[in-house]
């Protein structure tokens, strides 16, 4: 099965700290990948690693059978969420979505705005200016930007933060239905529940480092406990 994500000793320093060390890991064609750490851990150094937001200190990655400078075109087939999405705050929902169509180049860009919005609940919102959006909307907001045009390859970090339980539930559904229809999807977070719902393979990140994966093989057969399993490796309680 092809990699759609393939990284080799990925490595990145601050001022002589490893935020990320030596991170090998590939992620295959149509699964969802999920990766757990703590807060602090390095899941958002590494995801922006993947997307060029960061440059590693050393190491290399490949998305979508690309490298280097070929990547950058293949930025159109990947969707993503870091952190706190960030908008134009006195545009509308709307209007900051159709910036996102007119970058990928979409041929029906109203048909997909309205598509990624009534899936993430804000159809009724799309007129209304983003500055007016509680946490939870730009969270929602985020995702339908992410999502939009059905990208090959979703990375994302923490997505379902500011969430609440009926739009958790929603981004799960979203999610696992693009995964049906062939997206590649890595997920961050360090909320177990939720990532046992979605996630098909996985892999735990303690202290910047890639410390153990578990295979979609072992997740069918149903031979781990989650929690008692990332307590462990983690070497202590979860702050969750």
């Amino acid at each position: 099965m092809e990699d759609i994500i393939v990284t080799k000793d990925l490595t990145k320093e601050y001022r002589g700290y490893k935020a990320n060390h030596a991170i090998s890991m590939c992620v295959k064609k149509g699964s969802i990948y999920g990766l757990i750490g703590r807060n602090g851990a390095g899941k958002t150094t590494f995801m922006r690693m993947l997307l060029g937001l960061s440059k590693p200190t050393k190491g290399e990655i490949q998305l979508l059978g690309k490298k280097g400078k070929e990547m950058n075109q293949e930025r159109s087939r990947i969707g993503s969420i870091i952190e706190t999405p960030a908008f134009i705050t006195r545009l509308s929902a709307y209007d900051n979505l159709m910036l996102r169509a007119d970058l990928l180049g979409l041929k029906d860009k109203k048909k997909a705005i309205h598509e990624a919005l009534k899936k993430v609940g804000l159809y009724e919102k799309r007129g209304q200016k983003v500055k007016g959006f509680s946490l939870g909307m730009r969270q929602s907001l985020g995702i339908a930007c992410a999502i939009l045009g059905e990208p090959e390859l979703l990375i994302l970090d923490e997505p379902i933060n500011g969430l609440d339980p009926i739009a958790i539930a929603n981004v799960r559904k979203i999610l696992l239905d693009l995964n049906k229809k062939g997206t590649t999807i890595i997920i961050s977070s360090h909320i177990l529940g939720e990532m046992e719902k979605v996630a098909t393979c996985y892999g735990f990140i303690v202290e910047g480092k890639l410390v153990k994966e578990i295979s979609e093989e072992e997740v069918k057969n149903n031979k781990v406990d989650l929690e008692k399993f990332f307590i462990k490796i983690a070497g202590g309680e979860l702050d969750a």
